[in-house]
């Protein structure tokens, strides 16, 4: 009995040393997954988008990239207008003949809407808000009032900015408008606005970033630093 236990043993050892390793692991070999086609992201917009400033003096809307002002609790910071050119100055027509004729210029973008990103330092965080629809801004209201307007189609007189209630797949969010929140002191930075055109079923990933290139940012600093 003994001596077939001393067998057994003497087998199981042999077998142990003799049994192949895995090649991935005697080699550390790492196998990673091919990138399937639907991972690979494409940016195929063609939309060119600036930021202008209309003065209301009866000369031209402006191109810019930055804009310097007071900063002053509930009073407006300014408001800046979306079109899809860079060129330095465009019409001072009303805001959707002057949207149309840069639009028409461009086939089969209806599905692109606008958004922005808004950044900026505080005394005790850095903030980074994309911005789609007019609730994402709520996150921002005590330091930046964020007010999204869509002109393009609005007819008529006044009108007030757009709401989330009243935001749907046809929206254009063609103007921003910045007011200072209740601790605008606390902000210690310049603000960085960008505005960018994005078809949301390809241009967001799944964390609601853009991803897309068809964007331009303006810095917004104040009077005094």
């Amino acid at each position: 009995m003994f001596l077939s236990i001393i067998a057994l043993l003497g087998f199981l050892i042999y077998k142990n040393e003799t049994t192949p390793k895995d090649n991935n692991e005697d080699n550390n070999i790492e196998i990673n997954e091919p990138i399937s086609e639907e991972e690979i992201y494409i940016d195929d917009n063609p939309i060119i988008v600036g930021l202008y400033k209309n003065y209301k003096d009866g000369k031209k809307r402006k191109l810019i990239t930055e804009y310097t002002s007071n900063w002053e609790y509930h009073k407006d910071i300014s408001s800046f207008e979306v079109y899809y050119t860079q060129d330095e100055e465009i019409s001072n027509s009303s805001q959707i003949k002057s949207f149309d004729y840069y639009k028409d210029k461009y086939e089969n973008i209806d599905n692109y809407k606008i958004g922005y990103i808004v950044s900026f330092n505080t005394n005790d965080k850095e903030i980074n808000k994309t911005i789609y629809r007019p609730k994402d801004t709520e996150e921002l209201f005590e330091y930046l009032e964020l007010y999204l307007y869509d002109d393009y189609h609005r007819t008529g007189g006044w009108y007030s900015h757009t709401t989330d209630e009243e935001f749907n797949d046809t929206t254009l969010l063609t103007s921003i408008k910045l007011t200072a929140g209740k601790r605008i002191k606390d902000i210690n930075s310049s603000i960085k606005v960008t505005a960018f055109t994005y078809d949301k079923n390809k241009d967001i990933d799944d964390n609601n970033n853009y991803l897309g290139n068809s964007k331009y940012t303006i810095i917004v600093n104040k009077e005094g630093n």
